[in-house]
């Protein structure tokens, strides 16, 4: 008897600590920390790059990094987006990225963030930076261990290229 009391118990005891709910308002804390941190990843990679720190704007590269850009058949990885940040910062000196994050989807330890970029460059006929490139791209960030948010994948279209 006391055996079937303790089996009913510990069998209780199991199941009722396996099924820890999450409150409502601890899961949207969650997700809006983890939003802020995905903002904050997009726009300190566009700071690195558009301030000349090209070693701080390829950290933000998980190390399984895998991109590609719809007009090109090149799939490249984390060295070789580094060396084209490097090419293109040489290429336009003065240019630089604006970025508008349009949406932020997260799940499962991955984030789906949606943006339109453009590429600015100074115009002196009419004294501000103009884009001479623009996309929209899907970038997958990945949530490491201890990392925080890594940028995983990228795909992107052009939706303007001025020539």
């Amino acid at each position: 008897m006391i055996r079937t009391i303790l089996l009913s118990f510990l069998f209780a005891f199991t199941f009722s600590s396996c099924t820890k709910e999450v409150r409502e308002d601890e899961k949207k804390s969650i997700k809006t920390a983890d939003e802020a941190a995905i903002r904050e990843v997009i726009e300190n990679y566009t700071t690195a790059y558009n301030t000349g720190d090209i070693e701080t704007a390829a950290e933000f590269f998980d190390s399984n990094y895998h991109g590609i850009v719809a007009d090109s058949s090149d799939i490249i990885g984390p060295e070789a987006m580094r060396d084209d940040l490097l090419q293109y910062r040489r290429q336009y000196p003065e240019g630089k990225w604006e970025t508008k994050i349009e949406e932020i989807t997260i799940g499962d330890g991955y984030a789906y963030v949606i943006c339109s970029s453009s590429f600015l460059m100074p115009n002196p006929i009419e004294k501000r930076p103009s884009p001479i490139y623009s996309e929209r791209s899907i970038r997958v960030l990945r949530k490491g261990k201890n990392q925080g948010w890594k940028i995983f994948r990228f795909l992107a279209t052009p939706t303007f290229t001025y020539e």
